[in-house]
């Protein structure tokens, strides 16, 4: 059964890759594999792949929030 969501996502033009998109941003945001993992997945360039996510309005980091938080406390004291 299709998903209308995925029908009407505008990035690529047949069903099977942009539910591949979705698998793969799936897969990339639980962690389960890298951005350049997930660029080569969609094959696309890493550097294409962050701007379509940044495009989107999806926030990508290899810190999870805790690591974040450590790395702008560290970088307050210097």
């Amino acid at each position: 059964m299709k998903s209308v969501v995925i029908e009407k996502f505008p990035l690529f033009e047949k069903y099977e890759e942009k539910e591949k998109f979705f698998t793969v941003l799936g897969l990339l945001f639980t962690r389960q594999i890298t951005l350049a993992k997930a660029a080569e997945l969609l094959e696309m360039t890493r550097g294409d792949f962050s701007r379509v996510l940044k495009l989107m309005g999806l926030e990508y980091s290899y810190l999870s929030e805790e690591e974040i938080e450590l790395e702008k406390k560290i970088s307050e004291t210097l």
